[in-house]
């Protein structure tokens, strides 16, 4: 038997969300709080809770509600008001990129002056093999994660490009999630689509890295960034034909490293969301363990990765759960979680910079 307590109702709306979900879901009682419903069910009378969550979550929050499911000792679902927010507009996208452009085209004008001596021609240089190939991999990495996510119904922002002054002229790339994560299986599929997509947009520049870096001959010697490969260029047999390094190959290069860095399954890292999305709430462990093999690599090998164990504690290591934490995860789900292991696996470079 259904039972209904209605407390104070200070939203209009209740009436129609609780409709809304009382024609999905079977509840045996309803409790109407100031600014949350709650929705006490039995599983064995919701064979398909998985379906209907899903289906009442792309109902819900177009309205204003979120809606969450805990089981922990009763089965209960959870509709709350949604807070409003409000997000940058695309004019931000828009002056990051136009930035980030600026400063890998002046860092790969530096690395291609050791392939000419005009200034122009390496601006022009810093352009065409530095610049626009490093660009592409780290916009088409982002867009991987932004059409998955349109698909699952989840908004997100369109890439937020980071300009740095150093180096390489960009810190990678971002994109905003603007609605919560459904489950564990959207949590895998967003947080692999990104690194899957950038991953193979490197494979075809890496080819033609490697024909180009024959074409223009080493004229000078001036700055030169000693790095290391990753096992992948091994794997193809391709690797830097001179020293210093053609800026394509660099190009590529970051491309990779950025793939492995977004694997780690840390914190709000892509692999973060898909260690979250396998593993649930056992992921926290391995959060910590990868944030004190960071550590430890650190002061061993190459400090960067101490930055991102230190990211990683300040985004905060227990990953935030789904809406739905309880849908089970599929055989696909597995083998895209094994697929991206082995992607990091041969993107990896212990001490990527000498």
């Amino acid at each position: 038997m259904e039972n209904i307590s209605f407390g104070k109702m200070q939203n209009e709306n209740f009436q129609k969300v609780v409709d809304i979900v009382k024609d999905k879901i079977t509840a045996y009682e309803i409790e109407v709080n100031p600014v949350t419903l709650v929705f006490r069910y039995f599983r064995s009378d919701n064979p398909l809770m998985d379906e209907k969550f899903d289906e009442l979550r792309k109902e819900l929050v177009p309205m204003g509600f979120i809606p969450f499911l805990r089981e922990n000792g009763e089965n209960v679902l959870v509709v709350a008001m949604s807070q409003k927010t409000n997000f940058m507009g695309n004019k931000v996208n828009i002056v990051l990129f136009v930035l980030t452009l600026a400063s890998t085209i002046y860092w790969g004008s530096i690395y291609a002056a050791n392939f000419t001596n005009s200034e122009t021609t390496s601006l022009i240089f810093g352009f065409l093999f530095f610049s626009a190939p490093l660009m592409l991999i780290l916009g088409l990495h982002e867009l991987g994660h932004y059409f998955v996510a349109k698909k699952l119904k989840v908004k997100a922002s369109f890439p937020f490009f980071i300009p740095f002054p150093l180096y390489l002229g960009t810190f990678g790339a971002f994109i905003s999630l603007r609605d919560p994560i459904p489950n564990r299986k959207a949590m895998i599929e967003i947080g692999a689509a990104g690194p899957i997509v950038g991953f193979l947009a490197c494979i075809p520049l890496l080819f033609a890295a490697n024909y180009l870096q024959y074409l223009f001959p080493v004229v000078n010697n001036n700055v030169i960034l000693r790095i290391n490969f990753p096992l992948i260029y091994n794997l193809f047999g391709i690797g830097p034909a001179t020293s210093p390094v053609f800026p394509m190959i660099l190009a590529v290069w970051v491309g990779f490293l950025a793939t492995a860095m977004n694997l780690l399954p840390l914190s709000q890292l892509d692999g973060g969301h898909i260690a979250r999305g396998l593993l649930g709430r056992h992921s926290n462990l391995l959060g910590y363990a990868v944030t004190a093999v960071l550590f430890f690599i650190g002061l061993k090998y190459y400090a960067g990765w101490m930055f991102l164990g230190i990211f990683g504690i300040f985004m905060g290591l227990s990953h935030p759960p789904p809406l739905d934490d309880y849908a089970k995860i599929s055989t696909r789900h597995i083998l895209i979680a094994v697929a991206v292991l082995v992607m990091f696996l041969v993107s990896f470079t212990i001490k990527p910079i000498i």
